[in-house]
């Protein structure tokens, strides 16, 4: 008696544990993030990460930057006799970077009544990479009169020996939703030089002169799904 009594506890448990549904494990994740940085500069990230483990995996980002006030850069040649002014705005900065790195994640703190959210921190160091490291671009030369704005000749500029690699770190706070929605508000910190690949271009005996800064702060917001 007590034997089909042990045989039937076990065929419940078994049939009970089978019917329960398990959690898949969500590995991946992607995000796009907006931020505005103390370059006077818009960013938008987009990332994808892999987390293998539950509190730490890998990533990387596509980061497209590029200031929101005009930067017009012009000067006048050395004899005096003609201006100079780049033909197009922005064209000193970099627009592209890779970000890979590495993600690390604290426990989730779960919230509402049938724990639908999760509240969990995020730090993510890396490099950041830009595309292409040297800039070039084409200035314009004008009479120096004033009231004039017919070129006279166009050249073209190239920055050399430029720095290559760049380090980061972020900290972000995310809300997870149940159903893998992500909702994220972040901090960056880099060395990363908005205007690393043009530094060394030489117009007219002298370097342009650019905005810097010893390190880059970067706030944002951003929107993932992990699965």
């Amino acid at each position: 008696m007590k034997k089909h009594t042990l045989l039937i506890l076990f065929i419940s448990t078994c049939l009970s544990l089978s019917g329960q549904e398990r959690e898949k494990p969500l590995h991946w994740k992607v995000e796009l993030a907006g931020a505005l940085n103390n370059y006077d500069a818009w960013e938008i990230e987009a990332s994808a990460s892999f987390l293998p483990l539950p509190y730490a995996g890998i990533s990387l980002g596509l980061l497209f930057t590029s200031p929101y006030h005009d930067v017009n850069i012009g000067g006048i040649s050395q004899d005096n006799q003609l201006r100079w002014q780049t033909t197009d705005e922005h064209v000193a900065n970099q627009f592209f970077a890779l970000r890979p790195g590495v993600v690390f994640n604290s426990p989730k703190l779960w919230l509402g009544r049938d724990k639908e959210y999760a509240l969990y921190l995020s730090l993510s160091p890396g490099l950041t990479l830009p595309i292409p490291a040297n800039r070039q671009f084409y200035i314009d030369y004008f009479p120096n009169k004033p009231g004039t704005w017919t070129a006279l000749r166009t050249e073209r500029v190239a920055n050399e020996g430029a720095q290559r690699v760049f380090y980061h770190i972020r900290t972000a706070l995310t809300l997870e939703i149940e159903g893998g929605l992500l909702i994220s508000a972040g901090y960056t910190c880099s060395n990363f030089d908005l205007y690393a690949g043009s530094r060394n271009i030489v117009i007219e005996g002298k370097k342009l002169e650019l905005p810097r800064h010893s390190l880059m702060h970067a706030v944002s917001i951003g929107i993932g799904y992990r699965f």
